[in-house]
């Protein structure tokens, strides 16, 4: 499988075999400071709640679809720890490969307090993903000290953080907290940290037990 960081919040994954791929909440043109348009083309596209730079659609190229490789599973939750009632619902997709059993969650803008969203039964959905979709940059999802307690209490072999601020490469809403506070907290808490020199990586090729992967976003403006 191969995974690649548009931007924000929008992934993409493909399965090489079949050329099935999915896109994951891409946003509108122009409405996340750093990052160009999204141009691209998938066999569907998930989107985890209708806020303009989670749900643009029209972004992404319908391709014919064959037979998905992939188990979509999803979690309704909020998106804000007031239940819903601040920023509306989120849904979490929880995606799995049908041949090999790679998992993969994408956490959309989460905000639901911690110990409300991880009953038994999510956590049995949740815990041990091979890759983890994780936004860090708090006032609209988890802030960077949620998100590692998070990260902890599911135990993923590899994070991608996302919906962040970067102050070196001048990306992301100028109001959320910066990967650069992530990282910081994250090695004070014991974490392992891997900077990725490109936007993808393949799965077949790739340490999964990486602890957290930091990739290029495809979509950087320079």
């Amino acid at each position: 499988m191969i995974i690649k960081y548009v931007g924000h919040s929008c992934f993409k994954i493909l399965d090489e075999e079949t050329g099935y791929s999915i896109v994951f909440d891409p946003y509108e043109p122009g409405s996340v400071k750093g990052f160009g348009d999204i141009k691209d083309a998938a066999s569907e596209v998930l989107c985890s709640h209708d806020h303009f730079d989670h749900n643009y659609k029209a972004a992404i190229k319908i391709e014919p679809k064959t037979d998905s490789p992939f188990e979509v599973k999803c979690i309704d939750t909020f998106h804000d720890p007031e239940k819903g009632a601040l920023r509306g619902t989120n849904r979490i997709h929880v995606v799995t490969h049908k041949a090999t059993g790679e998992k993969v969650v994408h956490y959309g803008d989460i905000g639901e307090v911690l110990d409300d969203l991880l009953t038994e039964e999510n956590l049995e959905l949740l815990k041990d993903a091979d890759i983890a979709l994780v936004p860090i940059g708090g006032v609209y999802t988890y802030d960077r000290k949620e998100a590692l307690d998070l990260i902890e209490r599911t135990t993923p072999k590899l994070i991608l953080p996302m919906h962040y601020r970067s102050e070196s490469a001048g990306f992301g809403f100028p109001n959320i907290d910066s990967i650069e506070n992530f990282i910081r907290d994250a090695v004070g808490r014991g974490h392992g940290i891997s900077l990725g020199q490109v936007w993808f990586i393949n799965t077949a090729e790739y340490d999964l037990d990486a602890d957290i992967l930091l990739l290029r976003p495809q979509n950087l403006k320079y």
